[in-house]
């Protein structure tokens, strides 16, 4: 009997440690208390030349998204670079929204952001950017997000939180990124993707299984 009293007791004991453990490697998703809306896009493209120059939808459905270098803005008056994005219609403000999606991008872009939230004033607290070597970074920062990304599918999630202040970005399901950049809960925000300046030849980004998320 206290040869089986001591064997139980080992097992309990085990189970519970794998309890303790177990549940603190849990980690929360980044969309837990979030809820699902659904959102449109129109594209942005070289203002000289047809949408389907530049984008593509194929089956899937797959968003296929390009530029080449010298190419022209999206405005005959714009300042700003070379693009072919997705601008998804929806302006929010007031409380976080969070943009998911499968990403590729083809060997050889650089230079081009591939995701932003951005605001109707400029602000652009996650602006993913694929750099040489198919690195990604936010911004102009040193930081690499993730490394050798060109020609495969990753998951991507970016939100930003108006409250906090507080953007963030997950690659494959890992927090890469969170940068504190408050600005007025008056301020209104979107989402856009695709390919929007260029260093190299071309860039070219793909996209799939998009969701949006807020609170």
């Amino acid at each position: 009997m206290k040869k089986l009293t001591t064997t139980a007791i080992a097992v309990l004991s085990i189970c519970a440690l794998c309890l303790v453990f177990g549940s603190a490697s849990v980690q929360a998703a980044p969309t837990d208390g979030l809820h699902q809306y659904t959102d449109t896009y129109t594209v942005r493209h070289p203002y000289n030349l047809p949408e389907s120059a530049r984008f593509s939808v194929t089956a899937g459905p797959t968003y296929n998204a390009w530029i080449f270098k010298g190419d022209k803005g999206f405005t005959p008056t714009t300042g700003t670079g070379p693009r072919t994005e997705m601008r998804w219609a929806t302006n929010w403000s007031g409380k976080e929204h969070m943009w998911e999606a499968d990403v590729m991008i083809d060997a050889g872009s650089q230079g081009s952001a591939i995701m932003q939230v951005k605001s109707n004033a400029g602000f652009e607290p996650v602006y993913v950017q694929v750099i040489g070597g198919g690195n990604l970074r936010n911004d102009n920062g040193s930081t690499v997000l993730a490394s050798n990304m060109w020609g495969k599918w990753f998951h991507m999630v970016c939100a930003y939180d108006p409250v906090t202040g507080n953007g963030r970005v997950w690659i494959n399901g890992a927090l890469v990124l969170t940068r504190h950049d408050p600005h007025p809960l008056s301020t209104v925000w979107y989402f856009k993707n695709g390919v929007y300046g260029i260093t190299g030849s071309k860039s070219e980004s793909h996209f799939k299984n998009f969701k949006f998320w807020t609170r």
